[in-house]
């Protein structure tokens, strides 16, 4: 069997137990959730119980290996009845559980790299790395039918959205769960501009202000830099970039010897508190090109020249 078949052996038995599971109201289907949470919980307890768990030193027995794999089996089985009951497939969860593992990956690769006073290179992802905009309104067009002026000068082309009627973050949240992050074309000479940071002997801190707190955005975002198998030493997300600069290991040392930031927002914040910026040439910042402290550029090389 297959996860699949799975899911289906498991909903041969739900539809005896939850009635009509298929024609739930959201707030019964959160209800059975919660419910089946607990049975788990209850079954993990019983996992435990049926270890040395616990036992006084003198009292240990031999452990069943053959009630580990039962209590294991309700567990699962437990689980899977949520999933069920959300309607989630045996595709979608081999493709989060390997994004997880991704991350799961990433984060040990980061908790386990020591910074030893490298210069630091701040980057952000979406417009530096990574396609977003481009690939923000391709999917407007193909999935929603909305065609959008990429050359606008707002960020999320809130007047094209305006005119059919549509709310802006609303559509954000659509593209974001439909794992739109984990499908952007990574932008020309990206790959190459950091293994020349990496040669360079820069320390590789990406920060993005994409919202962590929303889970298929963070595990998407490390799913892509894992598909590109791009150079990175640190990996974090803040809508607050140059406060979370001057909170980091890297601030009072003077390591951060530049940032780069599509953003006008970021970019005015890094250079107004000294920070030098590279900024790529977008219609939405043209207000920064000729403030101080910040450099535009259209190509990577440009910045490398820049660092020299």
């Amino acid at each position: 069997m297959d996860y699949d078949e799975l899911l289906k052996c498991q909903k041969l038995y739900n539809d005896k137990v939850i009635h009509d599971a298929d024609i739930l109201f959201p707030e019964q289907i959160e209800l059975h959730t919660q419910q089946l949470a607990l049975c788990a919980h209850a079954e993990i307890s019983a996992l435990v119980n049926a270890t040395n768990f616990k036992k006084h030193h003198g009292g240990l027995e031999s452990v069943d290996r053959d009630n580990i794999l039962f209590e294991s089996v309700d567990i699962i089985r437990y689980i899977m009845s949520i999933q069920n009951l959300w309607k989630i497939s045996g595709e979608e969860f081999v493709d989060a559980f390997k994004a997880k593992d991704t991350y799961l990956h990433a984060k040990r690769k980061i908790d386990n790299n020591i910074w030893k006073g490298q210069p630091v290179a701040i980057i952000d992802v979406d417009d530096v790395l990574v396609d977003f905009r481009q690939g923000f309104a391709d999917w407007l067009n193909d999935f929603c039918n909305i065609d959008v002026n990429v050359h606008s000068e707002e960020y999320y082309f809130i007047t094209d959205l305006a005119k059919v009627d549509q709310n802006p973050e609303k559509i954000f949240q659509t593209f974001l769960k439909s794992g739109g992050f984990a499908k952007l074309d990574i932008l020309s000479g990206a790959k190459e501009f950091l293994q020349s940071l990496r040669d360079k002997g820069y320390w590789i801190q990406y920060l993005t202000a994409r919202p962590s707190e929303k889970l298929r955005c963070l595990y998407d975002t490390f799913y892509w830099i894992d598909k590109f198998d791009l150079q990175y030493d640190a990996i974090d997300f803040s809508t607050e970039k140059f406060r979370w600069c001057a909170q980091s290991k890297y601030y009072n040392s003077g390591a951060i010897k530049f940032a780069i930031d599509d953003s006008p927002k970021h970019a005015m914040e890094y250079a107004t508190h000294g920070i030098k910026c590279f900024v790529p040439k977008k219609s939405y910042n043209l207000k920064v090109w000729n403030e101080s402290n910040i450099i535009t550029y259209e190509n990577f090389y440009e910045i490398i020249q820049n660092i020299l």
